[in-house]
């Protein structure tokens, strides 16, 4: 965990001016020597420190008749609203400038970024759902759907049509499918997955945000064609099993399967219980 002077750092002090402000808040009004003892910044650096932060108005100096200096901290409420306002103030400018320079130029070339770990995925995905216009689709396990479903109703309320395929969620909003569940598809296989396609512009695909795998995101045409495809796929494939048998139909898809891959994907237990109907 970063500790506290790492996190002012992040506020645009150095390492000695994050010590020699935070011994303040702790001392108050104190000399340069008492600063210097409390923080463990050397006295050859105490006073040019000190005058760093004097100029930048987060300690107060004042002087004696003498000529003692004595320091005090700008108080901790005040410095935190500065700090929020000026943050805001830098969140806003680059921000604005980070996107005109993204719309500056057409892009002629596709893009292949990689997304690594569940906060970034999830992040990621709920930035792409809030820019949608026309459709969101996606394929998906109930870890990542629940986590995603505040986003996903809210665009829903919006209007903007969810399409799309889960996998072990009993009870899918409007427009999402259940996946059944069968030898291949289980509540325990250890492959899991997602797909988010946004209004056929951008797709976000790979390993469910809580696996920590990886996530590729991309404006490719033929990644978002193929992928939108597999979901079509999906749900056209469990329509017809809900219009059948699925035992009858599972009978014959999962096989079939196996057999065009040309590998192993199905349990031995699942050829056993084939071998004993057959008996």
């Amino acid at each position: 965990m970063s500790t506290l002077w790492e996190q002012l750092q992040l506020f645009g002090f150095n390492q000695y001016e994050a010590k020699a402000y935070t011994a303040l808040v702790s001392l108050g009004k104190s000399n340069a020597y008492q600063i210097s003892k409390e923080s463990g910044i050397p006295r050859a650096r105490i006073y040019d420190t000190l005058e760093t932060l004097v100029s930048r108005g987060l300690v107060m100096l004042e002087e004696a008749g003498d000529g003692a200096k004595s320091y005090s901290p700008l108080p901790v409420e005040v410095f935190l609203e500065q700090a929020k306002r000026s943050f805001e103030e830098s969140w806003s400018q680059v921000g604005d400038e980070l996107r005109t320079l993204e719309k500056r130029e057409p892009k002629t070339d596709v893009s292949l970024t990689t997304v690594r770990g569940e906060e970034s995925i999830l992040s990621f995905c709920r930035i792409m759902m809030r820019r949608s216009k026309e459709q969101v689709l996606l394929s998906m396990w109930q870890p990542m759907y629940d986590k995603l479903l505040p986003e996903l109703q809210e665009k829903a309320e919006q209007g903007c049509p969810i399409k799309g395929i889960l996998f072990d969620v009993d009870q899918p909003m409007e427009g999402l499918h259940k996946h059944r569940i069968n030898e291949y598809i289980n509540k325990w296989t250890e492959e899991r997955w997602f797909v988010l396609s946004v209004d056929g512009k951008e797709l976000l695909y790979g390993h469910s945000a809580e696996r920590g795998g990886n996530a590729y995101y991309t404006d490719d045409p033929v990644h978002i064609f193929l992928l939108e495809d597999y979901i079509w796929h999906d749900i056209l494939v469990n329509k017809l099993v809900e219009a059948g048998s699925q035992e009858q139909l599972d009978s014959w898809i999962l096989p079939e399967m196996e057999r065009f891959f040309g590998r192993k994907m199905l349990p031995e237990s699942y050829w056993e219980k084939l071998e004993g109907r057959k008996e």
